[in-house]
Formats: C-alpha cells, sequence, structure tokens
C-alpha cells in the first residue's frame, strides 16, 4: 500500500498537480504518517510547496514546514487521534503499534481509484478545460495502470498495455493544450511503445512535430503509419501538407537571400516572404525559426519594425539559455536592426557587440559594426557643434551624415549578408536637426525644405510639422500661413498619440493655431512686418535698419519733384512706415500686435485678437510721421528734417 500511494503521489508531483486536495486525499489513509517520508520525497514536497494552495502557509522548500502543515492537517481530518499536547518531532521515526495494527485493518478496508476511474476524472477535467488537472489524473491513472502491470499475467498484460497507452496518449492531448511539446511528443513515444498501431497517437505526435517545426520527424512518424496501413488517407493528406510547408520555408528562404544587405525600398521580396512565413506559421505556430524568418520578413516591409522588435523580445526570453548557438547571434542581429530602424542606433551598437563577444569574427556583425559606427560618429560631431552653437559646422556635419546614408546603397557591398534596413528613421532626425541648426540661423526656407524631406520619410514626425509650421509663419506670406495652420492641425491630430505629449503641449499647440489663423488675415491686409522689409522674427536693430531704409527712401521731401501722385504715393508709404516702426520698436504694441490684436486697438488694454474697433486706438495715425523720423534720425546721431523747411538732412 505504502509503495502504491508513494508512486500515485510521485506521479501527481510530476504532473505539477500536488495539491490541497491530493494531500486531504493522503490524509484519509489510516497510516499517512507511517509512510511520511516514503510518500513525500523531497522532489514532491518542492512541488508541494510551489503549489498555489500551499502557498499561504510556507513558502520555503524546506521538507520540515511543510510535514508540520501535514499534521496540522491530519488534526482536521482526524481529531481524535490528536491530542493537544500532540506535535511533529523531527526524531520521532516509530509508532505505536496499536495504530500500527489499526492502520493495517483500515488498509484492508480501503481501496485507491481504479486507473480506469482515474481516467475518467481526467476526462472531465479535459472537459471543463481543467488541463493540469486533466494532466493529473492522467498520470494518476498511469501509475496506477503500471504498478497493475507489474501484478497481472501476460493475458492481462496484453490487454492493459493499449489502456495504458491511450492515457499516455490522453496526457499528450493535456500537454498540447498548454504548449509542453516536448513532454507531448515523449507521452506519445511512450504510448507507440505499448502500441506501435496506435494512429491517435502517431497523428498526434507527428502534429506536434509539426507545431514545433519538426517537419522531417513529422514525415518520418507519418511513414511509420504507412507501414501498418498503406491506404491510410489522412496519413497521406498529411505528408503532403508536410512536404508543402517544406517547400514555402525554402522559398522564404530563397526570398530573404535576395534582400540581405540592401536599405529598405518597396520590394515584392519582402511582401512575398511575410505572406509565405505566415502561411507556415498557421500550420507550426511554436516554431522558433519560423518566427525569426518572420521578424526579417517584417522588417522587409515599411512600417512593420515594431513588430518585428516585439517578436524578437519574445524569442530572446524562450533562447535565453541558448545565447552562444549561431541562431541566437542572428536574432541578436535582426534586433540590432530594429533598433537601427528604429533611429537607436546607442542600443544598437550594443547588441551588434554582444554578437561580436560570442563570435569576434563574425563577418556580418563586423559590417554593421563598422557602418553604424561612421553614422553615429558623424552626428556626433554635428550634435557637439550644434551645443557649441557653431551652427555653420553643424549643418555641414549633419549634410555629410546624410550623405553617408545615401552612399550605402543597393550598389554597395558594404552589408552584404546583413538583415534589410530602413535608413528612413534616422535620415528623417537628421533632416531634423538640420532644420533646427537653420532655424537658428534664420534660414526658414532651408527649414521648410529640411522639414518637409523629414516628413516625406515619417509622415507622423510631429516636431517635424511643429518646427515647420513656426518657419512658415515666419516667411509670412499668404499661402505660407495656409500650410502652416494645416501643419498645426496635423500635429494636434497627432499629439494624442505621442506617448510624451501632455496637455500643456496640446494647449501650446492650440494656441500658435490661432496664432496662425490670426496671421493668415492679417497677411491679406497690412503687415507692419512687411512694410519694413523685416521677418518676424527680426531683432530691434534689424527693425530699426529697416525702417532708416525706408523712411530715407519714401521721405515726402525727397520727392518734392515729383508728380503729385508720386507725392501722394510717397506720404501715404511714409506714414505706413512710420506706423510700423511705432508698433514693431514698442515691446507691448508689438506683443499685442503679434497676439493679434487689431491695428486700430492696440492702444486698447481691454482689446484681444477678437475686439474690432476701440476707443482711443492708431486709428488717428499715432504720432506724427514727421516727428518720429527726426526723434529717430536724433537718436542715431543725424539732424533732423522737416517738409519744407530747411536745414537739417539732406536728401541729396
Amino acid at each position: 500500500m505504502a509503495r502504491k500511494l508513494s508512486s500515485v503521489l510521485i506521479g501527481r508531483a510530476r504532473a505539477g498537480q500536488i495539491g490541497y486536495e491530493l494531500i486531504e486525499s493522503a490524509l484519509d489513509r489510516p497510516g499517512w504518517k507511517k509512510q511520511q517520508d516514503s510518500c513525500f520525497p523531497p522532489a514532491s514536497l518542492a512541488h508541494c510547496m510551489n503549489n498555489e494552495e500551499l502557498e499561504g502557509r510556507n513558502k520555503c522548500l524546506s521538507p520540515e514546514p511543510l510535514k508540520r502543515a501535514l499534521v496540522s492537517l491530519q488534526a482536521k481530518h482526524h481529531p481524535r487521534k490528536m491530542s493537544e499536547e500532540d506535535h511533529y518531532d523531527e526524531e520521532e521515526e516509530s509508532v505505536d503499534e496499536e495504530d500500527e495494527s489499526m492502520d493495517e485493518e483500515s488498509e484492508e478496508e480501503e481501496e485507491l481509484l481504479t486507473h480506469a476511474e482515474h481516467k475518467e476524472q481526467g476526462n472531465q477535467s479535459y472537459k471543463s478545460k481543467d488541463y493540469r488537472g486533466a494532466m493529473g489524473h492522467y498520470t494518476l491513472a498511469i501509475e496506477t495502470a503500471r504498478n497493475d502491470l507489474d501484478h497481472v499475467s501476460q493475458e492481462e498484460a496484453s490487454e492493459l498495455r493499449p489502456l495504458l497507452a491511450s492515457y499516455y496518449n490522453n496526457r499528450a492531448a493535456s500537454f498540447t493544450m498548454i504548449s509542453k511539446h516536448v513532454e507531448g511528443i515523449e507521452d506519445c513515444d511512450a504510448a507507440l511503445e505499448l502500441d506501435p498501431k496506435n494512429a491517435k497517437a502517431s497523428i498526434r505526435k507527428a502534429k506536434l512535430q509539426q507545431s514545433t517545426g519538426d517537419l522531417d520527424g513529422a514525415l518520418h512518424t507519418y511513414s511509420l503509419m504507412l507501414r501498418f496501413d498503406a491506404n491510410d488517407a489522412k496519413a497521406i493528406q498529411e505528408r503532403v501538407s508536410i512536404q508543402t510547408l517544406q517547400k514555402r520555408v525554402q522559398l522564404v528562404n530563397e526570398l530573404l537571400e535576395k534582400t540581405r544587405g540592401l536599405p529598405l525600398t518597396p520590394n515584392r521580396e519582402g511582401r512575398q516572404a511575410l505572406a509565405q512565413v505566415e502561411l507556415v506559421l498557421a500550420a507550426c505556430p511554436s516554431w522558433s525559426d519560423a518566427l525569426t524568418l518572420k521578424v526579417e520578413a517584417l522588417l522587409n516591409n515599411k512600417g512593420r519594425t515594431s513588430e518585428a522588435y516585439a517578436l524578437t523580445t519574445k524569442l530572446m526570453r524562450e533562447s535565453s539559455n541558448q545565447q552562444q548557438t549561431t541562431k541566437y547571434q542572428w536574432l541578436l542581429l535582426l534586433r540590432a536592426t530594429c533598433l537601427f530602424n528604429m533611429a537607436q542606433l546607442d542600443d544598437c551598437l550594443k547588441h551588434i557587440r554582444q554578437v561580436m563577444v560570442g563570435d569576434p569574427d563574425h563577418k556580418v556583425a563586423f559590417k554593421m559594426l563598422k557602418f553604424v559606427r561612421s553614422l553615429t560618429k558623424k552626428k556626433e560631431e554635428a550634435d557637439k557643434a550644434y551645443k557649441e552653437r557653431r551652427y555653420p559646422d553643424a549643418v555641414e556635419s549633419y549634410t555629410q551624415a546624410l550623405e553617408l546614408c545615401n552612399t550605402t546603397g543597393a550598389s554597395s557591398p558594404t552589408l552584404t549578408g546583413a538583415p534589410r534596413y530602413d535608413v528612413s528613421n534616422y535620415k528623417a532626425k537628421l533632416f531634423f536637426n538640420r532644420a533646427s541648426t537653420n532655424a537658428n540661423l534664420r534660414n526658414h526656407k532651408e527649414v521648410v525644405e529640411d522639414c518637409t524631406e523629414a516628413l516625406t520619410l515619417d509622415d507622423e514626425y510631429t516636431k517635424a510639422l511643429l518646427r515647420r509650421a513656426t518657419s512658415l509663419l515666419l516667411m509670412g506670406e499668404e499661402a505660407d500661413c495656409a500650410k502652416a495652420i494645416r501643419d498645426y492641425e496635423r500635429a494636434l491630430e497627432l499629439l494624442p498619440d505621442v506617448s510624451e505629449a501632455d496637455e500643456a503641449k496640446i494647449r501650446d499647440t492650440k494656441k500658435k493655431l490661432q496664432q496662425a489663423q490670426v496671421q493668415l488675415k492679417r497677411s491679406k491686409q497690412k503687415d507692419f512686418y512687411k512694410l519694413l522689409g523685416v521677418a518676424r522674427d527680426a531683432t530691434d536693430g534689424e527693425v530699426k535698419k529697416g525702417y532708416r531704409k525706408l523712411a530715407l527712401k519714401w521721405h515726402p521731401d525727397r520727392h518734392a519733384s515729383s508728380t503729385e501722385e508720386e507725392k501722394a504715393k510717397a506720404e501715404h508709404t511714409f506714414r505706413d512706415i512710420n506706423l510700423a516702426y511705432e508698433v514693431l520698436s514698442d515691446p507691448v504694441k508689438k506683443q499685442r500686435y503679434d497676439n493679434g490684436v487689431d491695428e486700430q486697438d492696440l492702444d486698447n488694454p481691454h482689446a484681444d485678437h477678437h475686439h474690432h474697433g476701440g476707443h482711443g486706438g492708431m486709428g488717428g495715425g499715432g504720432i506724427d510721421p514727421d516727428v518720429l523720423f527726426q526723434m529717430f534720425m536724433q537718436q542715431q546721431g543725424g539732424g533732423g528734417g522737416r517738409r519744407g523747411g530747411g536745414g537739417g538732412f539732406n536728401f541729396g
């Protein structure tokens, strides 16, 4: 009896199923204490301690605390056998002879479940989708049947072996449902050893082999089935399916081989490879090699890098114990390519170096390392120049980095054998950085061009949209303002999907959109910046320089001998120039003007860009143009001029 109970519990432990229920059933057997050590060897105790139902009792793997827990459970089930003074003693090795005789009598009265009954319980658990529970019951059925097999006649054994094979097959089905394919195949082998003609076990084994990518093994299994029945339609059909899968895998490898070492461009090979590998994975979902092929196929399709990166994370986690293998090194290179495509070159280099640590002579890794290093070096030079405000040098370095990206193309063997890479995101970042540098140089036309290039490569590059909109507004033409409005609207659509976007960023963009709308309206009217011929980000010195130049040009005294029409035009232009200078040279008025307040309301502190008309505004023209001009010239160290007056400034 003790040996039977021990084998049953150990079998349940192997299936990971020893738990509260089984311990209770063990405690229900009189004599459990006598057989305590043999029934619960250390391995089984470890399984018990890992079981969720005992987790709250004690989490260590030491057998002694568990034995105490078992004693407390025994007290629950057999309170009459435990007095208040009873406790577990590690040195106690014997029991009362009277208790022993009582146990022996109870053993005769009580019997374990039969293997058929355990199998039935397993079926019930399987139907209710409790696959781990089903494994436990099938394990009990297997252990019980194997124990019976040692104590029956040859005739009875020949009848029992097919039943035992079916129990192994049922447990293999449970293993399959929780993706334990290796254990499932082992059980199928055990079933076929007992019953070589067991078609269900053969088909299940072949399916498990196919699922894990052992296509040759699956073909062999079906071939063995055909030895017993050459006309087995199922086996014949499945063999054809396996052979088709092998051809698909071969095609995927051939397609991907053509793309390696090249920058990503729209290509038919990448699309075909991905379609084929998806069909393979539908039939072989647990095949790690096919999943690796899918990573590379995804890298051959624009916009699928994030999927490829997530898949490498899964594969690396599953392959953590195979880090020195060639397959793992290739997986690292695929992940490095994903990081390169996402413009994360520092992390990309770490993965490439990890490959080189395992294999210093890895040719593909060396080529990738050299290429990525050259890119990072040039970008670091540009970034350093930018931080040091050496903007012309930074523009030149960013340009050289972009040229380096462009020179590695289909005609270059630099990355032969490497996964296909996508330089688009990195180039987009370089274009944006060069645009930011040009913005500091106030080269807004170049800023717009570089941001447009960046957005061509990445149409969801929010920073490039905002940078381009700002420069478009500073350029100030009606068409530029309209484009800026569209950029701000597009940015607002994208911001909620950007992880770093917060309410402050969205509010700021909305404010800029309103300013762009105001500027569009103003571009159709009088624009003080245009009148003075300066940009909207002009400095005070540039505003003064622009005013001086135009005031001298359009001063009425200079047009005294002109026609009446020309005199009127000069006087009108001179008045507008003076008004523009009066506003743009006053920080308060300039800010209010930039915020969209109408010209006639600039002196009204309660007006905003929605307010039209008002009192005490500039509708009357503000300071007299001649007075303003004289004041300006005196500040500049020159004389003042008066129309019709003598002396002072000479317009010769």
